[in-house]
């Protein structure tokens, strides 16, 4: 093991490198974004087609061989994964101010960005869906796709889910206030879930800045339990095996066991 230093430079990128097919490192962003070897860290290629801008917290996405990256105030980008090449940027203006990472469906991306819910094609970053919201979605949250569900979290009106066919509301859960405010330009009273829903069964779980855990059932949105830890919850449980596992602000960790 060693280390790998990639010349970020001043204010902090905060994007989280990805591991891919168990012997590549993606890590970096703007002109710092490279590929390594993961088992040496040999440079496998560096991008120098765009510049990171200000910090961002949206992690590095990676599919059918293409490279999603961010850069706040700027836009969004691809790169081929194998050589580092551009394929695309959309300096679109709502998608310039965005704090979630992509999820990816088949060759398409959803994403959130500002006050609006994007379906975007990714093979040249043009924007298939732009679906207006009556809320920010401004926060950290990369949308949940099942069958027939996309699900996000809000800046301040809880978890939403649209139809995937007609991308109509079917439900929308509100949390209670957060207890810290950390999505830009939100206010109490503001249900705020930065976190990303995870899907177990017919099963979503998210943790929200009220300090709350909860569980809601895929289809109609209804609570199935919920547990208050007391602490904001700003990152994304994860499942392993039958457990549940939980962190919070003040960083404890927590594990629940999930019956079948």
């Amino acid at each position: 093991m060693g280390k790998k230093k990639l010349n970020i430079g001043v204010l902090p990128p905060l994007n989280d490198g990805l591991v891919a097919a168990s012997d590549v490192v993606y890590a970096g962003t703007g002109k710092s974004l490279c590929a390594l070897k993961a088992a040496t860290g040999g440079l496998i290629w560096k991008n120098e087609a765009w510049s990171r801008g200000e910090g961002c917290v949206a992690t590095l996405s990676l599919g059918r061989n293409i490279l999603i990256g961010h850069a706040n105030w700027k836009g969004l980008y691809a790169n081929n994964a194998v050589n580092g090449e551009l394929l695309w940027e959309n300096k679109d203006a709502e998608l310039k101010y965005r704090s979630a990472s992509v999820a990816w469906e088949g060759e398409n991306l959803y994403l959130l960005s500002s006050r609006s819910f994007f379906i975007l094609n990714s093979k040249n970053g043009e924007v298939i869906v732009r679906k207006k919201m009556n809320c920010s979605v401004d926060v950290n949250s990369t949308p949940l796709i099942t069958e027939s569900e996309i699900i996000f979290g809000t800046a301040a009106n809880g978890v939403i889910a649209l139809d995937k066919q007609t991308l109509e509301e079917k439900w929308n859960f509100k949390t209670n206030p957060a207890l810290i405010y950390t999505s830009p330009y939100s206010k109490p009273s503001s249900s705020t879930v930065e976190t990303s829903p995870v899907l177990v069964g017919d099963t979503v779980f998210f943790g929200a800045s009220d300090g709350i855990l909860y569980a809601l059932n895929r289809i109609s949105g209804k609570l199935l339990w919920k547990y208050q830890i007391g602490v904001p919850i700003f990152s994304t449980v994860s499942v392993a095996e039958n457990v549940l596992y939980v962190t919070d602000f003040a960083g404890n960790v927590y594990g629940f066991i999930m019956n079948n």
